[in-house]
């Protein structure tokens, strides 16, 4: 039945690897973009973090912000994969229980969290600018 699927060896972790970077550095890209440069921007961010009842909610809003956005664009270059995938792994634990309060509603943030744990703990494997 699996004949037909490429070898399951070390040959191809580094095309894997390479291939949950770009997904997981196009969500980040995308939300990171909208909390900086969309119309509420870090503001209308904050503004949520306030109902959340977060401590300085304006400033970690941007931190979430820059995170998601600058994080997202290294973890695409393969560019400090590991500090910047355990950021982005924070970052869901705070998604995860502030906003989702557990699972089935945070099973995105759930994956996310996953894939961000895995770039933490692999790196960015051969195809990036910078090996971590």
């Amino acid at each position: 039945m699996f004949k037909y699927l490429p070898s399951m060896d070390k040959a191809w972790v580094d095309e894997a690897l390479l291939l949950l970077r770009i997904v997981l550095a196009t969500v980040f890209i995308m939300h990171g973009y909208d909390k900086v440069f969309g119309p509420n921007g870090v503001s209308g961010f904050a503004g949520f973090l306030i109902k959340l009842g977060v401590w300085w909610p304006y400033f970690f809003a941007w931190v979430a912000s820059l995170v998601e956005f600058l994080g997202g664009i290294g973890i695409l270059l393969g560019v400090f994969t590991r500090p910047l995938a355990l950021l982005i792994s924070i970052d869901m634990i705070f998604a995860f229980y502030l906003t989702k309060k557990g699972l089935p509603k945070g099973d995105v943030d759930f994956a996310l969290f996953g894939i961000a744990m895995a770039l933490t703990l692999a790196g960015s494997g051969k195809y990036a600018l910078w090996k971590s």
